[in-house]
C-alpha cells in the first residue's frame, strides 16, 4: 500500500504534465496556423501588379529621394519604417508621402526581434509605432499592414503568440513579407513575377538599384502599386485624432 500511495501522485503528476504539454503545443500550433494564413509573401500570379516596399528608414533622405523617383515614373509604393525613425521634424515629408498616394505600414517601434517577449511588450511595440507615426503626420493614419523585424514569424520561440495578440489588438489586415530581395538590378529583374513584393531599404545602394530597375519593370509591363492596391484594398482613410499609446489600457484587457 505504501508503494501504491507513492506511485499514484507521481502518475497523476505525469498525466497532468502531459496534458499541459499537449495543451501548450496545440495553442502554439493554432497561433502558427493563424500566422501562416495571415502572412502574405506575394499577390496574385495572374496580375501584372507588383509592390515595391522599403523598410527601416535609418537614412530618411533616401525615402524622400525614392518618393521623387516614383513621382517621375508615376508609381506608388509602401514604406515600412521603424517607429524610432519616424520623427516629427520630418512631418512635412511624411505628409507629402501620404498625399502623393504612397502607403505606410508598421515595422514595429524598433528593430528588435519578437523572440521571448510577452504579449504586452509586443502590443507596446506596435502601439508606440502608431503613436510616433501619428505625431509626425499630425493626424491619425490607420496602419493596415505589419512587417515583423527580419520578417520573422517563427512560432517555436513564442513569437507567434505575442504577435497574434498584438496584430489582433491593432486590427492589422495582414503580415506582409516578400518574395524578391535583391539590390543588384541585373539579378533582381529576372526574379520579379506577377504579384511580387520587392523588399528594399532606405539606403544608397537600394536607391541606385531602383533607379535602374523601375524603368525595366515598367517596360516589361509590370504595374508597381501599394500593398493595399496589390491585394484589392482601398487606401487607408487617414484623419482624426492622433493616437496616444496608453500602457495601462492594455494591461486590463
Amino acid at each position: 500500500m505504501k508503494t501504491s500511495k507513492c506511485r499514484l501522485p507521481r502518475l497523476l503528476a505525469a498525466v497532468l504534465c502531459l496534458m499541459l504539454l499537449i495543451s501548450t503545443s496545440a495553442a502554439e500550433q493554432s497561433a502558427e496556423d493563424l500566422l501562416s494564413v495571415f502572412t502574405l509573401n506575394h499577390g496574385s500570379r495572374e496580375s501584372k501588379k507588383i509592390a515595391i516596399t522599403m523598410d527601416d528608414v535609418y537614412e530618411p533622405e533616401w525615402v524622400w529621394k525614392t518618393a521623387e523617383l516614383c513621382r517621375q515614373y508615376g508609381i506608388t509604393m509602401t514604406f515600412f519604417p521603424i517607429g524610432i525613425n519616424v520623427k516629427e521634424a520630418d512631418g512635412n515629408n511624411w505628409r507629402a508621402l501620404v498625399e502623393a498616394g504612397h502607403e505606410i505600414g508598421s515595422h514595429s517601434s524598433n528593430h528588435k526581434e519578437f523572440h521571448d517577449i510577452g504579449d504586452l511588450v509586443a502590443i507596446e511595440r506596435l502601439g508606440k509605432f502608431q503613436e510616433r507615426l501619428d505625431r509626425a503626420l499630425g493626424y491619425h493614419y490607420p496602419v493596415r499592414w505589419f512587417r515583423p523585424p527580419f520578417g520573422n514569424i517563427n512560432a517555436k520561440d513564442g513569437t507567434s503568440r505575442a504577435m497574434v495578440r498584438a496584430i489582433r489588438t491593432f486590427g492589422y489586415d495582414h503580415i506582409v513579407r516578400w518574395d524578391v530581395s535583391e539590390t543588384d538590378p541585373v539579378k533582381a529583374f529576372p526574379k520579379v513575377q506577377n504579384g511580387s513584393i520587392l523588399l528594399y531599404h532606405a539606403r544608397h545602394k537600394d536607391y541606385v538599384c531602383l533607379e535602374t530597375l523601375i524603368p525595366q519593370l515598367l517596360e516589361a509591363g509590370f504595374e508597381p502599386v501599394t500593398v493595399s492596391e496589390l491585394f484589392g484594398f482601398d487606401k487607408p482613410e487617414a484623419g482624426g485624432k492622433v493616437y496616444v499609446y496608453d500602457k495601462e489600457k492594455y494591461k486590463n484587457q
